[in-house]
């Protein structure tokens, strides 16, 4: 690698806008040479908007520059296995945003491939970067807090409790026998994240229930109701490796800190 890691952005949406370019650019050891989007025209927009030097709309142009060495997947969910699969075969490193693949053993290979070529890889698990779970996983370390034997995490909020407020990322032709944005994948991700994090170890057995409590939605881009085949709420308890316990519960739709 040269002084500097060089990113391939893929996608031009608004993640991509509010925070991992922002975020790619405040770091003075990264460097974007390239913002790719299906949409040139957005590619174009945001290589103008952050000074990136050039924009593509072929994301297999984008992965196999030589002048990459990381590649950035915040594109539509069911797109990012591909890409970050692509991506690890070219011999980039990735992160990507959540989630992987709707399929777990799809995920696994990608693990096993990155390991097998020497690769880092990451999620884009923000929530472990606010100033409150950063400083409270500086007191475990320090050990003010002592030996964490129970983790509990809860993510409580009413954003989607109105069938009339329009679902994000759930479009006319969407395919509803897979999950689009649901409480397990949208809040519970970063909390099971958090949780063994803070605790030092993965789960050994979990039990839980998901529920869909809202079972029509606003669909955002025709402005009329489509059967949503998502959990809206779900709980969950569960056992790590080091023999720690705890339980997790997420909502869209009970009154919480959201909104």
């Amino acid at each position: 690698m040269g002084e500097k890691l060089r990113v391939a952005v893929l996608g031009a949406g608004r993640w991509a806008e509010s925070a991992h370019i922002p975020g790619w650019q405040r770091d003075p050891r990264c460097e974007i040479v390239v913002i790719c989007d299906p949409v040139v025209e957005n590619a174009r927009a945001f290589a103008g908007q952050f000074g990136i030097p050039y924009y593509t709309g072929d994301w297999q142009e984008a992965v196999a520059r030589a002048d990459v060495d990381i590649v950035d997947v915040v594109t539509p969910s069911h797109t990012h296995f591909e890409l970050s699969w692509a991506a690890l075969e070219a011999g980039k490193h990735v992160l990507c945003e959540k989630p992987v693949a709707y399929d777990f053993r799809q995920t696994l290979r990608a693990a096993d491939l990155a390991k097998s070529k020497g690769l880092k890889t990451k999620l884009g698990f923000t929530f472990r970067y606010s100033p409150g779970v950063l400083y409270a996983r500086e007191m475990i370390d320090q050990g003010f807090v002592g030996t964490p034997f129970i983790f509990n995490g809860y993510e409580q909020n009413s954003q989607w409790l109105d069938p009339q407020t329009p679902l994000r990322q759930v479009f006319v032709d969407a395919d509803q026998s897979v999950i689009q944005t649901s409480s397990l994948e949208g809040y519970g991700a970063p909390i099971i994240d958090i949780g063994h994090w803070w605790v030092g170890a993965d789960y050994s057995r979990v039990v839980g229930t998901m529920k869909n409590f809202i079972p029509e939605r606003m669909v955002r881009a025709t402005g009329t109701m489509m059967r949503m085949n998502i959990d809206d709420g779900d709980i969950f308890i569960h056992e790590y490796t080091n023999g720690a316990i705890g339980s997790i519960q997420t909502s869209f739709v009970t009154i919480g800190n959201y909104p």
